[in-house]
């Protein structure tokens, strides 16, 4: 498949994210995981990206913010409750940081009131 991204540029740009590679050390996610999600992200872009739509750097930033979302959420349902808890958040740039209920529920609230 001719991706946007490649799988392994997204897994190799996500250990440029503040906080990530400290992230899946703690959570101790193997690189295999790492690859089948980015496979699974990168697939998912690539067949929903309008193909007459150029693809910038922005793009390129909300679709690693994509993979390490899903990092985070599956590995939240594959360990439990008992794993720790991250989040992606723009400080200005992107960075996993652990989660915040206060701005979780901020980021609920924006949203409610965009509707």
């Amino acid at each position: 498949m001719n991706y946007l991204v490649d799988p392994q540029t997204l897994v190799f740009n996500s250990h440029r994210i503040a906080g990530f590679t400290k992230m899946i050390g703690d959570e101790q996610i193997p690189q295999w995981d790492l690859l089948e999600i980015a496979t699974e992200v990168a697939t998912d872009w690539t067949n929903d990206w309008d193909e007459d739509q150029g693809f910038g750097s922005s793009d390129g930033t909300y679709m690693l913010k994509d993979f390490i979302d899903t990092v985070i959420s599956s590995n939240y349902i594959k360990n439990g409750l008992g794993s720790g808890m991250y989040m992606t958040k723009f400080t200005p740039s992107l960075s996993v940081v652990p989660y915040s209920e206060q701005d979780h529920h901020e980021r609920v609230q924006r949203m409610e009131s965009d509707c």
